[in-house]
């Protein structure tokens, strides 16, 4: 009977690894209008779509043009879509996931770092934005980490060109997060004081979880239950 509790307990645990898979993150703050914010981006059976702010950070107004992709465009990324921390261990926040919009829209992430300084901790993350994204990757949204491929921060905020710290993956200490306009600084502390270091391809496993209601009231969206 020890030998059969042994095995049981083995075979318990390789489904447990079978049910998460393997990714990496990075980080991102475009100031771009997310692409969830679409409603013919939203995954089946999501009620949204995804908010999206003017310039200081109130609603967009209906209509408003992404400002990363029109001159003079008025909608952008909202303050408000900056990590939270819930414990010493756990993080809610939203990301960048998937290349296509419409599997991943407004859907929730569990994801555990197996590696860097956070290894060990978890986020609950809501997908808000897509496109140009591994399957298995997740681009955290962090006030200075980074304008990746377009910048909207100049437009919001007054940011650099390329953003505040490296155009790929953002500042590159807790002391430069002092350049961020006061509303994203805690955001951008919260990279390096709660999770440690850069975030920047440090290794995950996630599954999908039901969102919490603490993600899709910043958010307004809400995905179909699994």
């Amino acid at each position: 009977m020890h030998s059969l509790k042994i095995i049981t307990t083995l075979l318990g645990a390789i489904a447990l690894v079978r049910g998460q898979t393997a990714g990496t993150t990075t980080t991102t703050w475009d100031c771009c209008e997310p692409a969830c914010g679409y409603t013919s981006n939203l995954s089946a059976g999501a009620r949204g779509p995804v908010r999206s702010c003017n310039k200081s950070n109130g609603p967009a107004a209906a209509g408003a043009q992404n400002a990363c992709f029109t001159q003079g465009g008025q909608a952008f990324s909202c303050s408000s879509y900056q990590p939270i921390i819930i414990s010493n261990t756990l993080s809610y926040g939203f990301a960048g996931h998937g290349n296509t919009a419409t599997a991943t829209c407004c859907k929730c992430y569990q994801f555990t770092w197996t590696s860097g300084a956070a290894a060990g901790k978890s986020m609950i993350v809501q997908a808000i934005n897509a496109g140009g994204i591994t399957d298995t990757d997740f681009d955290i949204y962090t006030p200075g980490g980074g304008v990746g491929d377009y910048n909207a921060c100049t437009a919001q905020y007054g940011a650099p060109a390329q953003g505040w710290g490296r155009q790929y993956g953002g500042v590159t200490s807790d002391s430069q997060c002092s350049q961020l306009p006061s509303n994203l600084q805690a955001g951008c502390h919260w990279r390096w004081q709660w999770a440690g270091g850069d975030i920047n391809n440090w290794q995950i496993t996630y599954k999908q979880v039901n969102c919490p209601s603490q993600l899709t009231s910043i958010s307004g969206c809400t995905p179909a239950t699994i």
